[in-house]
């Protein structure tokens, strides 16, 4: 085999080594700001089914202030979403929860385009399609998002048992292969 086809395999055996679970002060932020945007959007939309029928289609003050908090949360949400791109190729590279994972993908892409038809668009029955897409499938990114979670972390846990060679197991020069990556990885 050729030093250069050498090198590509010890990057993609690196790649398949890499942690696929974000660190932890990421995944803090970003469990922060995703709890902090699901909030104010439940509590809108809790103040909405429940309110007073005589105020028609005005809006409380908490209600005013739950959207303002959505809206600016939202900002930090799509950067953080950013951010995952790392941590959606390795799980990709490893065919690690691709199904819960672009499901969450393509679900975050809806709540972006049916959040800005409610922003911009002014056509009432656009706005009512859209708030219902909205809220539904708001309310289902949390119980998702925890599947895709706990699905990842048993898929860990089985690839760390299933990859817990002993020491002796891995030969001298592959423990020297993986050291010499490591140090050149970019």
């Amino acid at each position: 085999m050729s030093d250069k086809a050498t090198d590509r395999t010890a990057k993609i055996v690196a790649l398949l080594r890499e942690k696929v679970r974000l660190e932890p002060w990421h995944r803090r932020l970003f469990y922060l700001v995703f709890g902090v945007l699901w909030g104010s959007g439940s509590l809108w939309l809790l103040i909405e089914w429940f309110k007073d029928p005589e105020l028609g289609e005005a809006r409380t003050l908490l209600q005013t202030i739950s959207m303002k908090v959505h809206g600016a949360t939202m900002l930090v949400y799509l950067a953080l979403l950013g951010t995952l791109i790392a941590h959606i190729r390795r799980g990709t590279a490893l065919k690690a929860n691709r199904l819960s994972g672009f499901t969450m993908i393509a679900l975050n892409g809806v709540l972006v385009l049916s959040g800005w038809l409610l922003y911009y668009v002014s056509d009432d029955a656009v706005r009512e399609f859209s708030s219902t897409i909205h809220w539904v499938i708001g309310l289902i990114a949390l119980p998702l998002l925890c599947a895709h979670i706990l699905a990842g972390r048993g898929w860990t846990a089985k690839l760390l048992e299933l990859e817990k060679p002993s020491n002796s197991a891995r030969s001298r020069a592959a423990r020297h292969r993986d050291k010499e990556f490591r140090r050149n990885r970019a």
